[in-house]
């Protein structure tokens, strides 16, 4: 009896320590998120980011390693786009032009993806923050379209595609060009989304 009291206690004690450490956890990507977009990458240290988070910087590394590891956590948000393309992907290339615009207008519309557009605010990104941005888009957006667009020039098509996305969020929303800030969403897919179909499905170019 003793030694099934003693198993419960070291369980309980061992359940403690998790919800506290996924608490730091949570509280440490909170900071973060909040540092990075006010300061962006290279003005936010990883001791900053414990102090508001009030723990050790130790702890920011043990969860996170470094801090563009954590720029990355703070990226991988609920919302993001990997798993909505896929979908997209999924239901067939003919509509997919105006499926991205809607999809991505959408997400930053609702989502807290300030981190993200931090990075782009802050002009030309070098070092980590290039990493992380460039793996960001890799792996969310570039890498499935290549692969469901197929093809020699799939990959190619991808990133120009990648490009005309993120240059819509740089206009719409870090530059507030009008009347492009104000469009509503339909409106903005009814016009964007045949120039981005033209990369998924149309002809090459002639050389």
């Amino acid at each position: 009896m003793g030694q099934s009291g003693d198993g419960g206690e070291q369980q309980a004690r061992r359940q403690g320590r998790w919800r506290t450490g996924m608490r730091s956890r949570q509280r440490i990507l909170d900071a973060a998120r909040a540092r990075f977009t006010e300061l962006g990458y290279d003005r936010t240290t990883v001791r900053a980011v414990a102090a508001d988070a009030g723990v050790e910087p130790a702890m920011v590394h043990y969860f996170f390693g470094s801090k563009q590891e954590l720029l990355a956590a703070t990226m991988r948000l609920p919302a993001g786009p990997k798993e909505a393309i896929g979908a997209l992907v999924e239901a067939g290339l003919d509509d997919l032009g105006a499926g991205l615009v809607r999809h991505f207008l959408r997400m930053w519309d609702s989502s807290d993806f300030e981190s993200f557009l931090t990075l782009i605010r802050s002009g030309p990104v070098r070092d980590d923050s290039t990493t992380v941005l460039r793996d960001f888009l890799a792996r969310e957006v570039t890498g499935q379209l290549a692969g469901a667009i197929g093809g020699p020039d799939g990959e190619l098509r991808a990133s120009l595609i990648t490009g005309q996305i993120f240059g819509l969020a740089s206009a719409r929303y870090l530059l507030g060009l009008e009347p492009l800030a104000s469009a509503d969403h339909e409106t903005v897919a009814a016009w964007l989304g045949p120039l981005i179909q033209q990369l998924v499905t149309g002809p090459a170019p002639v050389r």
